[in-house]
C-alpha cells in the first residue's frame, strides 16, 4: 500500500514537471494571433519567483493606430520581460525583436542588440509608439539580409510600471544584456549566445557600459563587440558643453574602460550634440586604457543622420565579428 502511495506521489510530481515545462515552451514558441492591447500588455504583477531575463508576454508588433508593423523580410513582434534596476531588484521593460522569414542556419542565428537613443520630443518608449522604427533604417533591413535578428530594449520604466534610470550606466546595460537573454528564450528566434550591442546618442553609453558589464551580468552569453555612434560619453565635459546643470554624481556614470570586446565608435563631423571633439576624447581614453577601438568619422553627417550615413560600414564590422575576423583598430600607440 505504501508503495503505491509513493508511486501516485511520483506520479502526479512528474505530471506538475511537465505541466511547468509546456507552459514555459508554449511561451517561448507561441505568439498570439491578434495584437494585444499596449495599455494592457505592459502590465504585469511582479512577484519573487521571476529572474532577469525572462520573456513574460510576446505579441505582433503594431503602430501608434493598433496596425501590424508587416515587414518585408522579418516578423516583427512587441516584448515585455524582466531586468533590473541598478539597486538588484526586479524591474520590468518593453521591447521589440525582430526575427529573419530566411531559412534558419544549422546552429543558431547572430543576435544584435540595440540601444536607442533618447527620443525627442516625450522620449517615448518605442515598442509602443507610433513610429516603433523610427531610426533604424537602413542598418534593420541589413542585418535581415544577413539573417541576424536583432532585439531591441525600451529600457526599464520606460512605457512600463516604475521610473527609468536615466543615464545610469548599470541599469541601461542590464536592460540591454537581460533583452537578449529574453530574446533567446523565444524558440523560433533561434537565438545564437554570440550577440553584439549597438547604440546610438544614450543608447551609445548604454553600450559602452555593457562592453564592461556584459561579462558579470551573463555568464552564458558571449558579447563579440560593441559598436556606439555618437555616444553620450565624456560625460561631465559633454553636459557642461550644453549647459545643462547635472548632479556631482553624473561623473560616477562615465563608461568605464574594463572590457576585451572591440569597440567601433562612428560620429559625424557636422554632430553639435555629441560633437566630434568630445568623441576624440572618449577615443583617446580609452586607446590609452589598451582598449581595440576604432573611430570612424563621416563627413557631413549630423546626430541625427550618422546611423543611417554609417550604416554599411557598421553593418560591415557587426559581420567580421560574427565571424570571428580580427577586429583592426585605429589607435595611436
Amino acid at each position: 500500500m505504501k508503495l503505491k502511495i509513493a508511486r501516485l506521489v511520483a506520479l502526479s510530481a512528474l505530471l506538475l514537471l511537465a505541466l511547468i515545462g509546456f507552459s514555459i515552451w508554449a511561451l517561448s514558441s507561441s505568439v498570439p494571433r491578434r495584437a494585444i492591447d499596449p495599455q494592457r500588455f505592459y502590465r504585469f504583477s511582479l512577484s519573487s519567483r521571476l529572474r532577469p531575463g525572462m520573456l513574460l508576454r510576446i505579441a505582433p508588433l503594431t503602430d501608434g493606430v493598433g496596425s501590424a508593423v508587416v515587414l518585408a523580410h522579418a516578423k516583427a513582434y512587441r516584448i515585455l520581460y524582466t531586468s533590473e534596476s541598478s539597486t538588484g531588484k526586479i524591474v520590468l521593460s518593453g521591447g521589440m525583436l525582430f526575427v529573419p522569414k530566411s531559412r534558419a542556419p544549422l546552429t543558431a542565428r547572430p543576435l544584435v542588440a540595440w540601444a536607442h537613443p533618447t527620443r525627442a520630443p516625450s522620449n517615448v518608449a518605442p515598442s509602443s509608439s507610433s513610429d516603433p522604427l523610427s531610426g533604424m533604417q537602413p542598418w534593420l533591413d541589413m542585418m535581415f539580409h544577413n539573417g541576424w535578428d536583432v532585439v531591441a530594449t525600451d529600457y526599464a520604466g520606460l512605457g512600463t510600471r516604475g521610473r527609468q534610470e536615466y543615464l545610469n550606466g548599470v541599469s541601461e546595460s542590464r536592460d540591454v544584456v537581460y533583452s537578449v537573454e529574453a530574446a533567446r528564450s523565444y524558440r523560433p528566434a533561434m537565438a545564437s549566445a554570440n550577440w553584439v550591442a549597438w547604440g546610438h546618442s544614450y543608447g551609445g553609453h548604454a553600450v559602452l557600459w555593457a562592453a564592461s558589464e556584459a561579462p558579470r551580468i551573463s555568464h552564458e552569453l558571449h558579447l563579440l563587440g560593441v559598436v556606439a555612434a555618437a555616444p553620450v560619453a565624456n560625460v561631465v565635459a559633454l553636459a557642461g558643453a550644453q549647459g545643462q546643470a547635472w548632479a556631482p554624481s553624473l561623473a560616477a556614470q562615465e563608461p568605464p574602460i574594463e572590457t576585451a570586446v572591440p569597440v567601433l565608435l562612428i560620429q559625424g563631423n557636422r554632430d553639435i550634440a555629441a560633437p566630434l571633439a568630445n568623441t576624440r576624447i572618449v577615443d583617446a581614453r580609452w586607446c590609452s586604457k589598451g582598449a581595440d577601438v576604432n573611430l570612424i568619422v563621416f563627413s557631413r553627417a549630423t546626430h541625427v543622420t550618422v546611423t543611417s550615413v554609417g550604416s554599411a560600414t557598421m553593418v560591415h564590422w557587426i559581420s567580421r565579428r560574427f565571424n570571428h575576423r580580427v577586429a583592426i583598430g585605429n589607435c595611436k600607440r
